[in-house]
C-alpha cells in the first residue's frame, strides 16, 4: 500500500463528503478553488459549513489562508477547517493558530483493507435498516442533531432539506438506521469514492450504549460499500472510538484536526 496515495484518498473523500449533499440544498454554495474546498449550507453550524481539502504551497500557503478566512468570516456564519495528513504544506495549522482559530477536535484518520473484515455481524437485537424513505432520514437526522445539547436544530434541518439528494439512487453515500423496538437508537453513514469507502456519523443514543449497536450499524454500512465496490475503508475516529476501530482491524495512519472559525 502507498501510504501518500491512502492520505490523498482519504482526503478527497473527505472532501467529497462534505460537499456532496449541498447540491440538493436552496441557497447552500460549494467552492472548489483546486488548492482547497469551501463548503458553506447557508445554515448557522460549522458540522456543514467547512474548509478542507487545501493543497497549498509554502510559498501561497499563508496568502491563501488569508484569503479564505477573509472570504468565510465575510458569510457571518460560523466555520471549520479541516486539516489532515494530506494537507499542505506542513506549516498550515501554524498558520491557522496565528490566525487565531482553535483546535476543537483532534481524531485519528485509521483505514482498513476490506478483504480483511468478516462479514456484516448481526444486529444484536436490532433491526438494521438501510434507508429508503423521509421518515428514515427524519430519524437519522434527529439522532444526528442529539449529538449536541441541546440537540442543534440546525443539523436536522440540513438533512431535512438534502432529503431528495439522501434518497436518490446515485447518492454516494448509503445511510443504515438501526431500530430497538421500533425506536431509532443508532446509525452511520459510509461515503463511497472510487473504491475508497469514508465511514461517517457512527452514533448510538446513550442509553443503548455499550450493547454492540455502533459496531452492528458500522458493520452494515461497510458490507454496503463492499458491494459497491469498495476494497479500502477509512475514517476518523474519537479517543473512545478508536478502540472499537482498532478491535476491526483498522489502522491508524495520521490525525485529522478541526479548527473553529467562527464568523
Amino acid at each position: 500500500m502507498n501510504v501518500e496515495s491512502l492520505l490523498v484518498r482519504m482526503d478527497d473523500n473527505l472532501a467529497s463528503h462534505a460537499s456532496y449533499l449541498h447540491a440538493w440544498v436552496p441557497g447552500a454554495e460549494i467552492r472548489d478553488f483546486g488548492d482547497v474546498l469551501l463548503t458553506d449550507s447557508g445554515l448557522q453550524h460549522d458540522t456543514f459549513n467547512q474548509v478542507c481539502r487545501a493543497r497549498f504551497t509554502k510559498d501561497t500557503a499563508a496568502g491563501r489562508a488569508a484569503e479564505i478566512l477573509a472570504a468565510v468570516r465575510g458569510t457571518g456564519r460560523p466555520f471549520t477547517w479541516w486539516v489532515g495528513p494530506a494537507s499542505d504544506p506542513d506549516t498550515l495549522r501554524p498558520l491557522l493558530h496565528a490566525a487565531g482559530l482553535s483546535v476543537t477536535e483532534s481524531e485519528e484518520a485509521m483505514w482498513i483493507d476490506l478483504s480483511t473484515l468478516p462479514s456484516a455481524v448481526a444486529g444484536g437485537g436490532l433491526d438494521l435498516v438501510r434507508i429508503s424513505t423521509p421518515d428514515q432520514v427524519r430519524a437519522f437526522a434527529e439522532m444526528m442533531s442529539a449529538g449536541w445539547d441541546p440537540p442543534a436544530t440546525p443539523v436536522a434541518r440540513f438533512f431535512e432539506l438534502a432529503t431528495a439528494g439522501i434518497l436518490d439512487a446515485d447518492c454516494p453515500s448509503a445511510f443504515v438506521v438501526g431500530y430497538a423496538d421500533g425506536v431509532a437508537v443508532a446509525a452511520a453513514e459510509v461515503h463511497c469514492t472510487a473504491d475508497v469507502a469514508g465511514v461517517y456519523g457512527v452514533t448510538t443514543e446513550p442509553a443503548y450504549r455499550r450493547r454492540g449497536f455502533g459496531k452492528a450499524v458500522t458493520m452494515a454500512v461497510l458490507d454496503i460499500a463492499r458491494r459497491r465496490g469498495c476494497r479500502l475503508a477509512v475514517l476518523q475516529a474519537s479517543a473512545e472510538g478508536a478502540a472499537l476501530y482498532r478491535r476491526l482491524g483498522f489502522q491508524s495512519i495520521g490525525r485529522y484536526t478541526e479548527h473553529d472559525l467562527t464568523a
